[in-house]
């Protein structure tokens, strides 16, 4: 896992940070702004600054709109790029400023005296060498690179198998729940050659990567950046038949670029921040990183533990921004215990999010799994997932072991998606806790590996896997269908037809399709249907009426 730090935002409200570039000193400046005064942006039409698919995550679980959802004005970033030497990089709306670089030091007064920028005690530059070398935390398993294993399931898992059965998900994906209909967003490093690996060729055939960007660099290519993010993206839609098995196939992803790689600055936590924000405007679900912050090439940058509370670090304090704008947000743990750092990162310690620790084949936590709690008490990590030997795809044909909570991270955003999408009602909140809940420590959670494995598969799901759209679930007393399991004949009372007076039935299966049994009888609150020619499986029975959609599984044996 690419490890990282924090800067804690003082009472200054402009930071800034030094790269060396061709014996320059590029300063990158955060400069944060008083209020969003008269921007042209309004709470009353969202669909100026979010796409409708964010809007509609809004609207489905009652989530309010506020002014961190406005643009920051764009006159204070138009006044920013007519100072002399001043390049715009980004701006945070959540965070409301901007970032700017320039290799002119002495602008950071012309900046300061700006009547938009917050007022601060200075400017403090911190250098930083560009040539730091980069050696990921992850452990590779060499030994286990050109291993091959035989498919023994049905889905052909592979290697992959046992992470996924860890948490029950090959029941999930079973009665049909792969992650249709959800996108996931991922901030990572790189995605090196994932365009030409095999294992990711139906992810690019079905169009399931619905956009990249590099907010390190700018501009869209991640395939020649650091691999990283693409050992992390087979996790969750690598798809090799006997070889290995995301735990998320069918999702669809947004792939993103934070971090570099090349050294270890401040920025990359507001490169975090501005990834995050547009995951958001573009409608993702779930967001997972695997990366985390506590120490920078400058040491005067560095956190401390007593920064470990979930407000202090930008980027932890975006966490939970973007977990109140409904989505469900995974970090990796960390993988420093037994250092002189045990403890979980930034923004690991955010209060609304799932940190992801790591454990082995077994369930035992993994000796570099990072530990809590934060520095307000709470417990951390959330829930774990295989980290030791998770099985991903090297590229070319070839899979393998690796070690890190970096890759327990997606296994578990994974089988969530699964699970979020056999219960699509449910906020993101409410999943995290309901994971919680079924989680194999849920007992005496602790710092090590928190609430445990979570079985995806312990609860019925309450809708089918592709979606069907559902407006709201009625009154389950008035609605009585039976028998369930049933044989052949399936009978369904309405108690109340005046309250069901306009209603139509539809049945669906697995794959969302509508099938058609024989309608035997059907009166105004008693209705019969033969099921004889149909195969035995798992469907759905769908009664719309004019208060709202009934939705129920049926199993015919």
């Amino acid at each position: 896992m690419a490890m990282n730090k924090k800067i804690i935002l003082p009472c200054l409200l402009l930071l800034c940070l030094i790269n060396s570039i061709n014996a320059q000193q590029l300063y990158k400046i955060w400069v944060a702004f008083k209020s969003k005064s008269g921007t042209p942006y309004s709470l009353s039409n969202p669909s100026a600054y979010l796409t409708p698919k964010s809007i509609q995550r809004r609207s489905n679980y009652g989530i309010t709109m506020d002014s961190t959802d406005l643009p920051v004005n764009p006159s204070y970033l138009t006044q920013l790029q007519a100072v002399p030497t001043v390049t715009l990089r980004y701006a945070s709306k959540w965070l409301n400023g901007a970032v700017i670089a320039t290799y002119n030091s002495s602008v950071a007064a012309t900046i300061a005296s700006l009547s938009f920028v917050k007022n601060s005690n200075g400017i403090y530059p911190k250098i930083i060498s560009e040539n730091k070398n980069y050696t990921p935390q992850e452990k590779l398993s060499a030994s286990s690179k050109t291993e091959m294993v035989q498919a023994i399931t049905s889905y052909s898992y592979g290697g992959s198998y046992w992470q996924n059965q860890q948490l029950n998900l090959p029941c999930l994906h079973n009665q049909g729940y792969r992650g249709q209909g959800m996108t996931i967003g991922i901030m990572d490093a790189g995605f090196a050659n994932a365009n030409i690996n095999h294992a990711f060729d139906s992810l690019f055939a079905r169009g399931a990567i619905l956009g990249t960007y590099d907010f390190v660099l700018g501009g869209t290519n991640l395939w020649n950046q650091d691999s990283h993010g693409a050992f992390v993206l087979s996790c969750l839609a690598g798809i090799q038949p006997g070889m290995l098995m995301g735990s998320a196939p069918m999702a669809n992803y947004w792939l993103f670029r934070s971090e570099d790689v090349n050294s270890e600055t401040i920025s990359e936590e507001y490169n975090w921040v501005r990834a995050a924000e547009f995951a958001d405007s573009v409608g993702v679900d779930i967001t997972t990183t695997s990366l985390g912050y506590t120490t920078f090439d400058n040491n005067n940058n560095n956190h401390s533990y007593n920064d470990l509370n979930g407000r202090t670090a930008p980027i932890s304090i975006a966490a939970n921004l973007a977990a109140r704008k409904g989505i469900l947000v995974f970090n990796a743990a960390g993988n420093g215990n037994g250092s002189s750092w045990p403890w979980i990162s930034v923004p690991a310690d955010a209060d609304s999010i799932c940190t992801v620790g790591a454990v082995d084949s077994a369930g035992n936590v993994a000796s570099f799994s990072s530990i809590g709690p934060t520095k307000d008490g709470r417990v951390k990590p959330d829930l774990v997932a295989r980290g030791v030997a998770t099985w991903l795809s090297y590229g070319n044909n070839t899979v393998g072991g690796g070690n890190g909570t970096s890759f327990a991270t997606p296994v578990l955003a994974g089988a969530a998606a699964c699970f979020w999408q056999a219960h699509r009602l449910r906020n993101n909140i409410n999943i995290l806790d309901t994971l919680k809940s079924i989680a194999s420590n849920r007992i005496s959670p602790n710092n090590s590996i928190g609430w445990g494995l979570p079985n995806v598969c312990f609860m019925q799901p309450e809708n089918p896997p592709t979606g069907i759209p559902i407006n709201t679930l009625l009154n389950e007393a008035n609605v009585v269908i039976t028998p369930n399991p049933f044989s052949n004949n399936l009978y369904i009372n309405l108690f109340n037809t005046t309250f069901y007076s306009k209603e139509t039935i539809s049945f669906y299966n697995m794959l969302g399709q509508a099938i058609n049994p024989i309608t035997v009888g059907f009166t105004q609150n008693f209705l019969s249907f033969d099921f004889s020619l149909i195969e035995s499986g798992v469907y759905f029975a769908k009664i719309n009426t004019q208060h709202g959609v009934f939705l129920k599984k049926i199993v015919k044996q």
